[in-house]
């Protein structure tokens, strides 16, 4: 039994799925004073101005004043993620699917154990696709809607990005007359001029991607080397995205993916994209980003004997992931019930860095 305690363990720790990140998660850092004890977080919202120091001063007071418009302290409160499972104690008394028919029906402690684990791994993935979304939804709205069990808007957090850099076509790519082009082109403009950093990145839903090849000019100037794979942002790589080639847009230099993964809320099997089909995001590279991936505090009541040298309390994955789990039990129901709780908070820290086009016109 012990080997079999450490092998739980170590898988917690060893878990190759949990410990890589999603696609548009790749965009969002964390770092040891990102997470947090508190409820709420405080971060500034940094606007690159372009403003040039001027040689003439004030005869008055020999100096210059000035403001601090380019930052925007901003106050959010992580929303609280918690999720349990519970384990009926009289299902541990049947045979266990891979086991013998000859297993020994008290053996109810290494079945606990295993259903345990399974529940914590579904728990621990749920929470990792919400940050997804997260980051997802900042990168082509500029704003969070998260939804309840039921698909009900719960949580609403509107950050101060510019209209400039969610733009809608006025031709829809496809159709006759559209320029994918000049549409791209615009939107790098006004990344570079409000960011002031070169975008790098762009990434299309699918529809986008099949439509714009329509386009007999964005289609030539397609260059398709595999040989400069992810030579800007190796950080993409693996993380579910499709390199799809590179692209020069007047001044600009844009590393082109796809990207198709989907998620499924609580309640449905209803697959849902994390790009939407007819958008595309584009930003500047990776380390140019100052994107957040913030964990507010998570009160616990703690893990009890005998869980506590078999399932850690707390578990961080890939450097940026924080999970808090616990073991209880329900003696009414004679039922021990998995817990995991988290608190993450995607926040665009460089907010003038990207932005997301809409490839389809208005009605």
């Amino acid at each position: 039994m012990p080997q079999f305690l450490r092998s739980i363990l170590k898988f917690f720790k060893d878990n190759v799925e949990m410990n890589k990140r999603g696609f548009f998660s790749t965009f969002f850092k964390t770092e040891a004073e990102d997470y947090v004890e508190t409820n709420t977080v405080e971060i500034d919202i940094e606007r690159n101005g372009a403003k040039i120091a001027p040689y003439m001063k004030s005869i008055k007071t020999g100096k210059v004043l000035v403001s601090a418009e380019d930052f925007n302290t901003e106050k959010f409160t992580p929303p609280l993620i918690s999720l349990g499972y519970p384990v009926d104690l009289f299902q541990l008394m049947e045979r266990q699917p891979g086991e013998s028919e000859f297993a020994e029906v008290g053996a109810w402690l290494g079945r606990l154990f295993n259903k345990l684990k399974s529940c914590f791994v579904r728990m621990h993935k749920m929470v990792k696709e919400s940050v997804e979304l997260q980051a997802a939804q900042i990168l082509q709205t500029g704003a969070l809607v998260l939804q309840d069990e039921e698909s009900k808007d719960v949580y609403t957090l509107n950050y101060p990005v510019k209209e400039s850099h969610f733009p809608r076509v006025t031709t829809s790519w496809g159709a006759d007359g559209a320029d994918p082009m000049t549409d791209l082109e615009a939107l790098c403009e006004a990344v570079n001029d409000d960011g002031k950093a070169d975008p790098s990145i762009a990434i299309f839903g699918k529809n986008a991607w099949n439509k714009a090849l329509k386009n007999e000019a964005f289609k030539e100037a397609v260059k398709r080397d595999g040989l400069g794979l992810g030579a800007l942002n190796p950080g993409l790589k693996n993380r579910g995205g499709r390199y799809m080639g590179y692209i020069d847009i007047g001044t600009f230099h844009l590393e082109l993916w796809t990207y198709n993964d989907s998620y499924e809320k609580l309640v449905g099997d209803t697959k849902y994209k994390f790009m939407d089909p007819d958008k595309v995001v584009v930003s500047a590279a990776i380390e140019d980003l100052d994107f957040r991936c913030v964990f507010g505090g998570v009160p616990t009541l703690g893990m009890l004997e005998p869980f506590t040298s078999v399932i850690p309390s707390e578990v961080t994955y890939d450097g940026y992931i924080r999970v808090h789990n616990r073991v209880f039990m329900d003696t009414n129901q004679d039922t021990y019930v998995a817990e995991t709780k988290s608190r993450p908070l995607c926040i665009p820290v460089s907010i003038d860095r990207f932005g997301c086009l809409n490839t389809v016109a208005a009605d």
